[in-house]
């Protein structure tokens, strides 16, 4: 930089005389005059270069004697930490549901969630989720930590948390694209797959994503949780009557505005065989984004084989005394969904949904559902969803059912990347 600054001045000087010499002298005043200026510009130029070397000197003295540097920081960098300021969010998700079998009609709080997150320091994250609805009070949905810097692309999770299963069993309700939860889920599942447990998530280090999520939980699903507690742990899980998930994912972008999503899902309780859970999901998205009215589709499906062992079960009545006789019983169903969904500019939404639902033991009880639901977005915080169920039940008689929802949003809520 020195050297820089000296050529520069140098240069300058240079240009100052070569003007002077180079003008043309008419008189010999002129020329004297030209002369003085000349021999003026160099002493101006003696004395810069004079001062130059001075400054250079002591930049070398100032050199010679600063402390060494100290070496880059060797750690991770120290992230932003907002402990003492988390996100908080809350979300109102209301309905108006009618039906033609009982003529009833209903006012309900679907969820009033609470929602809480903040990192804890550079390696870990923490949330919680707090939930009520009309027939239960405020209780502890989800609260787990979550690392953030593990090698080799991996994630733990630990907590109180919504298991890793298919794609719709592990969102919330006001995440779902639909008014209520498909019946195949809430049957399977007891609404949502709740558990108590720890999840290890690898990405595959490829260009192509490719994820692998194993879990070990007390149990998966919110009514299998219900009881678990209930019960009060009365004795110690051993590992063989814990239920242990595998959940492979991944992602193929098939044209630029066309991709596919793929998951299987796989968890069992190795006790007896008590249960083994098999799954399929595939979402296919397009998302053109080149027109007013059309903004893309979204079609999903899921599909679930259920083998489950049920203890003190009747499973017959004695004869002679026509007392009922307890037993084991294994039930073997299945159940799933597929839906539609249309794109309509940026706050329009349109879809139809098919469902097909068997209780996991005893009778079947088989349902099938048909919907057909619009969504209007006022704001990316308010919500408005109109949806109509045809209900067909081999053991009740069929339904039509009438729901108006209304959903608002305080603050950034977000669960993570959902709404794909």
């Amino acid at each position: 930089m020195r050297l820089h600054l000296v050529g520069a001045l140098l240069c300058a000087g240079h240009l100052v005389s070569s003007s002077a010499l180079a003008a043309p002298a008419t008189s010999d005043e002129e020329l004297e005059a030209m002369k003085a200026e000349l021999a003026a510009t160099k002493q101006k130029l003696a004395a810069t270069e004079t001062t130059l070397e001075r400054v250079e000197r002591r930049l070398d003295q100032l050199e010679a004697n600063a402390p060494a540097a100290a070496p880059p920081p060797s750690g991770p960098r120290i992230a932003p930490v907002n402990a003492d300021n988390p996100a908080i969010s809350f979300v109102v998700d209301t309905a108006l549901k009618t039906d033609t079998e009982e003529s009833s009609t209903e006012f309900a709080l679907q969820t009033g969630e609470l929602f809480i997150s903040a990192p804890i320091d550079p390696f870990l994250r923490g949330y919680a989720s707090i939930n009520g609805t009309s027939t239960s009070n405020f209780n502890i949905e989800e609260a787990a930590l979550v690392t953030t810097s593990l090698p080799w692309n991996l994630t733990v999770k630990g907590g109180r948390f919504f298991a890793d299963v298919g794609r719709f069993p592990h969102w919330h309700d006001e995440a779902l694209p639909f008014v209520d939860r498909p019946p195949s889920i809430e049957r399977l599942f007891g609404g949502e797959t709740q558990a108590e447990g720890a999840e290890v998530t690898w990405l595959a280090p490829i260009e192509h994503y490719v994820s692998v999520t194993a879990g070990a939980y007390n149990l998966i699903g919110a009514d299998a949780n219900d009881q678990l507690r209930e019960e009060g742990f009365p004795e110690q899980r051993n590992l063989s009557q814990m239920t242990w998930l595998v959940h492979p994912a991944t992602y193929f972008d098939l044209t630029d505005t066309l991709n596919l999503e793929l998951g299987a899902t796989y968890f069992t309780v190795t006790k007896d065989n008590q249960r083994s859970l098999y799954g399929l999901d595939a979402t296919l998205r397009h998302q053109p984004g080149t027109s007013e009215l059309y903004q893309g589709f979204v079609f999903g499906t899921e599909w679930y084989w259920n083998n489950q062992r049920f203890d003190d079960v009747q499973i017959g009545t004695d004869p002679v005394t026509g007392d009922p006789i307890f037993g084991s019983q294994r039930d073997i169903r299945n159940a799933g969904y597929a839906y539609l969904e249309a794109l309509l500019g940026r706050s329009w939404r349109v879809g139809a949904r098919g469902d097909y639902a068997e209780d996991p033991s005893g009778d079947a009880n088989r349902q099938r559902t048909y919907s057909l639901y619009a969504t209007w977005y006022p704001s990316e915080f308010q919500r408005l969803r109109f949806q109509v169920d045809q209900i067909d039940r081999t053991d009740a008689v069929n339904d039509y059912r009438f729901s108006l929802q209304w959903t608002a949003f305080l603050g950034s809520h977000s669960h993570g990347f959902a709404n794909r």
